[in-house]
């Protein structure tokens, strides 16, 4: 009887070894498969950069002025200047459905329009700001009145792929207007210019359910500016040395 019990007792233990050796085997294979889906969505990553430009440009004339030239400006609706920074994909998957929004901060704005000063100069060089219709409009005096609306710009990019596969950025196009307020800056030290605010919305594979968001701010930077008068045929020319510093 003791022995046929001690029987049955060893019979009970090796089945609960068994099952426990089996369950350890499911989890530690559960575990092993998490890591390497981990490790595999790890690997699998987009990663959106824009970096800071430099930028050199020669005025003629007047300082509003974008600074594209030939037909590619052309192309463009008011509200762009030729101006782009570029969107680089520095990871190994694509980002889809790229959504670029341009924006400014508005109390960054509404502190600008307390306190900012007009640049003026023998060639009537002058801004201000103003609402029209619950919108803010910024208006650029020379011999003809130039306006543009500040608002959000929002823009579609589409897909951008890793920089492998690209030999480019995706190009972002400034607004004309900004352009503009950075070529009276190059000439007016006081002026506290705000930032503008890149905004992209993006679709990665790693996470479907929703979507990804990156923002980027643009801080310009004058290191030189130069007003130079050309006396052979009485034209002014501008020359500004600068750059868009992405943080």
């Amino acid at each position: 009887m003791k022995i046929q019990l001690l029987v049955l007792i060893i019979s009970i233990g090796g089945v609960v070894l068994a099952t426990f050796i089996s369950v350890f085997a499911v989890l530690r294979l559960k575990k092993s498969h998490q890591t390497a889906n981990d490790e595999h969505k790890n690997s699998r990553k987009v990663s959106l950069a824009i970096p800071s430009k430099t930028f050199e440009v020669e005025l003629h004339q007047s300082l509003f002025q974008d600074w594209g030239s030939g037909v590619e400006e052309e192309s463009f609706q008011d509200n762009k200047s030729s101006a782009y920074l570029e969107v680089y994909n520095h990871g190994n998957i694509p980002a889809e459905n790229v959504m670029v929004e341009i924006a400014v901060d508005f109390d960054e704005l509404n502190d600008f329009m307390k306190n900012h000063t007009a640049f003026n100069d023998e060639d009537n060089h002058s801004f201000y700001l103003s609402e029209e219709e619950e919108k803010v409009v910024i208006s650029f005096n020379k011999v003809e009145n130039i306006k543009h609306e500040i608002s959000f710009h929002l823009e579609e990019l589409g897909t951008i792929h890793p920089v492998g596969a690209e030999k480019h950025g995706i190009k972002i196009h400034l607004p004309r207007w900004y352009i503009y307020l950075l070529n009276i800056k190059a000439f007016d030290e006081k002026l506290d210019l705000f930032s503008l605010h890149i905004i992209l919305v993006y679709k990665d594979l790693n996470n479907e359910s929703k979507l990804s968001t990156k923002e980027f701010l643009i801080e310009p930077e004058i290191h030189m500016a130069k007003r130079e008068e050309e006396h052979s045929n009485n034209k002014v020319k501008y020359r500004i040395k600068g750059e868009l510093i992405i943080e």
